[in-house]
């Protein structure tokens, strides 16, 4: 069966049917194809073993024609600053408000008026908790119950803070209504994302401010806005909405 595999160091794989003449028989087999990646960016692919955001740039800088595909996001700007290697190293060990790995989900919403669909075109980032072992309060109140994860935005986090966190895709797409995003109005599984979509998504979260230069001033303004605002470390996500909003406030 043809299939795309992504492996750790940014390491692609095509397997595909290769026939013996000679032998007059044929078996699948895996081609690395990790220098031409932008041949294979609309095939969907697999993740075998921990994929991590560093591997996303590991196959950038193989890969010119991406770099070049995706300059509107700033992508030879992160890709230098990825090069860097000064980066948050990952233990995965238990901690409370840290994150144990970043999820690729699909966020699906459904126009009543026109029945249509949008934004099944892309993925998006954010980060996913560790499983909470103890209730976490706040001003005496329960905010996160044990059990569950915390949802972090990383949207802001400079590059070294997230390079080394492992890449996973949530197949789940819940469908929301346009109009109230909270109710889901269906539920699907979808199969494995597209190589350009994994590469679009993790450049669209880094570089919502812009590139790295900006990012660091647009989260200097966010500070001015609120003194107790950390843009450049990972929040919750709820806090995130209110952040924008006492900037927005501005």
């Amino acid at each position: 069966m043809k299939e795309l595999t992504l492996h750790p160091g940014g390491t692609l794989e095509y397997v595909q049917w290769v026939q013996d003449e000679d032998a007059e028989e044929g078996a699948y087999v895996p081609v690395d194809v990790s220098n031409s990646a932008a041949a294979y960016a609309m095939e969907p692919v697999r993740f075998v073993g921990e994929i991590c955001v560093r591997d996303i740039f590991a196959l950038l800088e193989r890969n010119p024609v991406l770099v070049e595909m995706f300059r509107r996001l700033h992508s030879a700007a992160y890709l230098q600053e990825a090069r860097h290697g000064h980066a948050v190293p990952y233990t995965g060990e238990y901690d409370p408000e840290g994150i144990e790995y970043l999820e690729l989900f699909h966020d699906w919403e459904l126009d009543p008026q026109t029945n249509a669909l949008d934004g099944t075109h892309r993925l998006w980032v954010c980060g996913v908790g560790y499983e909470l072992r103890d209730d976490v309060l706040e001003d005496g109140h329960l905010r996160y119950a044990k059990g569950t994860r915390i949802r972090w935005a990383v949207t802001y986090s400079p590059l070294p803070q997230i390079i080394n966190l492992p890449l996973r895709v949530n197949p789940d797409a819940n469908v929301t209504g346009s109009r109230d995003v909270t109710q889901t109005l269906h539920a699907f599984q979808v199969p494995n994302p597209t190589l350009l979509q994994v590469i679009h998504a993790v450049l669209w979260e880094l570089s919502w401010a812009g590139s790295p230069q900006q990012t660091e001033e647009f989260v200097a303004l966010l500070r001015a806005a609120d003194d107790d605002a950390n843009a450049a470390e990972p929040v919750p996500a709820d806090e995130f909405i209110r952040m924008l909003g006492r900037t927005q406030e501005g």
